[in-house]
């Protein structure tokens, strides 16, 4: 789904988890905040355009829950997931940023995606605009920016698509409430973990910058909206 993107349009804006939330809260103008499903929904303007933020909590069914209410309650135009990944490829290297152009479940028998709503594939690709306005972004940035597929689950298990840029737990779920609903949907993820640099305690390292550089690049892109 293309669109002509402007001052007009409303974003969505999703994180996991509070700490990659706080840099939108910090530069937001909140006009109101409202409570569903025990979610914040935080209706404003970044950068002066119309946005509602909301905290969506780790994992698949809550990404769901969360895009959803986003599309039903706040009639938002597109969503754009913002937050950290795992490194899955050796080219991609932490504190690097994905821009998510396709995403799958690995954790999920994919064959139901395929039954009803019919799909031709178990993969949701994000949209061609947000992809455009992203390459574009990419173009003047300054530090490096893969673009590629996505792998979702809220455990890890094999098998893992075997182009996957990165591994999270809420991507598809969004990708796939977005498609359901015809909603253009990106996801930009920054690198915090990768099997060089593995486990809990890289991450809370690695934490804070890759949420600064998922941050700084989505920022980027609503200048591109505006």
């Amino acid at each position: 789904m293309n669109k002509d993107w402007g001052t007009e349009s409303k974003i969505g804006i999703m994180c996991a988890t509070a700490r990659e939330f706080v840099p939108y809260l910090s530069v937001m103008q909140i006009r109101k905040t409202d409570e569903c499903a025990m979610h914040s929904f935080h209706d404003g303007t970044i950068k002066d355009i119309c946005t509602t933020a909301v905290c969506s909590g780790c994992g698949k069914i809550n990404a769901s829950i969360t895009a959803q209410l986003l599309i039903d309650r706040y009639d938002v135009d597109a969503i754009i997931f913002s937050g950290i990944a795992g490194g899955m490829r050796k080219e991609v290297k932490i504190f690097d940023t994905v821009v998510c152009t396709a995403s799958s479940f690995h954790d999920t028998d994919n064959e139901i995606y395929t039954d009803f709503p019919v799909m031709k594939a178990p993969v949701f690709y994000a949209d061609d605009g947000l992809t455009a306005l992203a390459k574009e972004v990419a173009g003047r940035i300054g530090r490096k920016i893969h673009f590629g597929v996505a792998t979702t689950g809220d455990r890890y298990m094999e098998p893992i698509h075997p182009d996957a840029l990165c591994i999270d737990m809420e991507t598809a779920a969004v990708a796939h409430v977005c498609y359901l609903n015809k909603i253009p949907f990106i996801a930009i993820r920054s690198i915090s973990d990768n099997d060089k640099e593995a486990g809990q305690e890289a991450i809370n390292r690695n934490y804070d910058k890759a949420v600064q550089q998922s941050y700084q690049f989505v920022s980027e892109m609503l200048e591109g909206i505006r």
